[in-house]
């Protein structure tokens, strides 16, 4: 799963349609059923007045006794909850037993609805019909929330927790739920597979989002051939060429897809070659100016330049380039390797294995890339129009539980899994799961269905490992041995205040200004040399600056970036700037011994 680093990120199309909303008379009316429309209008005490104050309706508050919400209110209720997402699906609903177990547990049903394309329109219609459903779960949450939460069609969850779901309160992910709030200090929904720092051992590192995979076998051969290891760039250029110059069908270098937004692949890159997104004084810079980012552009001009990028990587497709992964003829994958999951395990079934390379810059600069944390992919809120808000946020509640999340991913304890021992740390599967898992009979269960409130640093903690394939174990290794030169980029999400009256105009141009580098970005690379390659690097930069005003949308963003940095509790961010900071003594090519399940039965 992909996290865009914020900024480079692109508005996404509801986001847009949601700033010409017509909240005339939502804002003011009354909300006593928790059924009505956006709630009573107040913005006395907000720090941001263009926050509308919901009023909750009457329901009676949950006494907070110490036990769990839930259990207090298990009376029948069918909820609708629509993800904006079309991939979203749960076929199985109401027929499996994590399915059975929710609504056991807090007597709620739930009719799940989806879109058929992602373009947004589903969602545009409901929130100008005034017709949202009990739940909603959207993507590139930031704009969208805020558009809801100012025009009143949102509660915040907050006040939910207060009065209806105090148990909550003990198990939230402080350092999550926070980063989360809006410009009135409130947060509006939860994320899934948000990592908390809760989760994490003191000296424990997330392995990154994204990482160089070689071939192994011919990297061994490669690196015989040259005399050296592939971890500078002249270095890994000449592995490159002894491999295309011995394998025929070899790919050298394959890079990402190249799409509206740019290439993933020279994200990573540049974080390979150590670029910065704070400057010494932490302030906010633009890490496409940076003099490590131009060598990450000249060093793909070289690679191109010598034949090891082809041309077809500038046209492919993700399926494309997935295909030539399972075929076992990519040298050296730059692509995200959990969005190419399948292709890696369709290579390593035909005894083709990748690992992890620690490439660096020419003045041998350690890389510090982003982990896995992210900020999450799919971002749940209550709309004003709940018919029951006092139940949906037990619901929440539940599913946000461990106990909620062991169900959603393990299914049943004593039917699907057992505890390891009495120290709870671990489970294993039952053999009854073994054995229906190794016949393909495992729907029934529903596990890994409920995602839209997963915390997968909970859920990687205590994950079996009995039962598991070698595969299995071979695909969380690819990444993981990484994990020295992971780092926190939290801060790099910068916390904008969509209350500015500028805000749509920045960040329209700010989008602009992404799809216009990204059409820079192949020309770059297919430069005829480095020469022409910074030209044509010169010639955008002044273009976007030009046309959409670069210098105000840095300055919007050091804004922003300051802001988040004041909510992690932070004055710096960029590790090489922090004070005790030491670079990673561990070259860690092939090294799994960083993953505790690096065994298998």
């Amino acid at each position: 799963m992909k996290f865009s680093l914020k900024k480079f990120g692109a508005l996404s199309l509801a986001a847009l349609i949601l700033t010409g909303c017509n909240s005339t008379g939502n804002n003011t009316s009354s909300n006593t059923g928790g059924n009505t429309g956006g709630g009573q209008t107040s913005t006395s005490g907000n720090r941001n007045d263009n926050y509308v104050d919901v009023k909750l309706p009457d329901y009676p508050a949950t006494e907070n006794d110490g036990q769990d919400s839930w259990t207090k209110d298990t009376d029948p209720l069918t909820i609708t909850w629509y993800v904006n997402d079309s991939s979203f699906t749960w076929s199985t609903y109401g027929s499996d037993r994590v399915s059975e177990v929710i609504k056991e547990k807090t007597g709620i049903t739930i009719n799940f609805i989806s879109p058929v394309t992602d373009d947004g329109s589903m969602l545009s219609n409901m929130i100008a019909g005034n017709s949202l459903p009990d739940l909603i779960s959207v993507q590139s949450w930031y704009q969208q929330c805020t558009q809801l939460a100012m025009q009143g069609y949102i509660y915040p969850m907050n006040d939910l927790i207060d009065k209806w779901a105090p148990s909550m309160k003990d198990r939230l992910q402080e350092d999550v739920f926070n980063w989360f709030s809006l410009g009135n200090d409130k947060t509006y929904g939860f994320p899934n597979f948000a990592y908390s720092n809760v989760y994490c051992d003191a000296s424990e590192k997330l392995q990154p989002n994204g990482g160089i995979l070689v071939r192994e076998d011919w990297y061994k051969e490669a690196c015989q051939a040259i005399g050296s290891d592939m971890t500078s760039p002249s270095s890994f250029i000449a592995g490159c060429e002894y491999i295309k110059s011995k394998y025929s069908k070899s790919i050298p270098v394959q890079l990402d897809v190249f799409d509206t937004e740019g290439n993933d692949s020279v994200k990573w890159l540049s974080q390979y070659f150590a670029t910065p997104f704070e400057d010494e004084n932490g302030n906010y810079i633009y890490n496409i100016e940076h003099e490590n980012y131009k060598e990450t552009l000249n060093f793909l001009n070289d690679c191109y330049k010598k034949g090891l990028i082809d041309d077809s990587n500038f046209s492919a497709n993700s399926a494309q380039i997935k295909s030539k992964i399972a075929q076992g003829n990519v040298f050296v994958s730059m692509v995200t390797p959990q969005d190419y999951s399948q292709g890696f395990i369709s290579a390593y079934n035909s005894n083709v294995k990748y690992v992890p390379l620690v490439l660096r810059n020419s003045k041998g600069d350690d890389p510090i890339l982003q982990d896995i944390r992210g900020m999450g992919y799919l971002f749940t809120m209550i709309p004003t129009k709940c018919k029951r808000p006092d139940k949906v946020i037990k619901l929440l509640d539940f599913l946000y539980s461990e106990e909620g999340q062991r169900l959603v991913a393990f299914g049943v304890e004593g039917e699907t899994w057992n505890w390891a021992d009495d120290t709870h740390k671990e489970i294993v599967w039952t053999d009854k799961y073994l054995s229906d898992s190794a016949k393909d009979d495992t729907s029934k269960y529903g596990l890994y269905q409920m995602t839209l409130m997963m915390n997968l640093a909970y859920i990687n903690k205590i994950k079996p490992l009995n039962g598991r394939k070698e595969v299995d174990v071979y695909i969380d290794n690819l990444q993981r041995p990484l994990s020295p030169y992971s780092y926190d980029y939290t801060a790099s999400f910068l916390k904008d205040d969509a209350g500015d009256s500028n805000y749509m105009d920045i960040t329209t141009n700010e989008n602009r200004a992404i799809q216009r580098w990204a059409q820079y970005l192949p020309r770059i690379i297919r430069a005829k040399d480095n020469t022409a390659a910074m030209k044509e690097y010169d010639s955008g930069m002044k273009y976007i600056d030009s046309r959409y005003n670069l210098t105000q949308i840095k300055e919007f963003n050091n804004v922003g970036y300051q802001r988040a940095k004041e909510a992690l509790g932070i004055t710096k961010a960029w590790p090489t700037h922090l004070e005790g900071y030491t670079s990673p003594s561990t070259g860690p090519n092939g090294d799994f011994s960083y993953w505790r399940g690096a065994t298998h039965e």
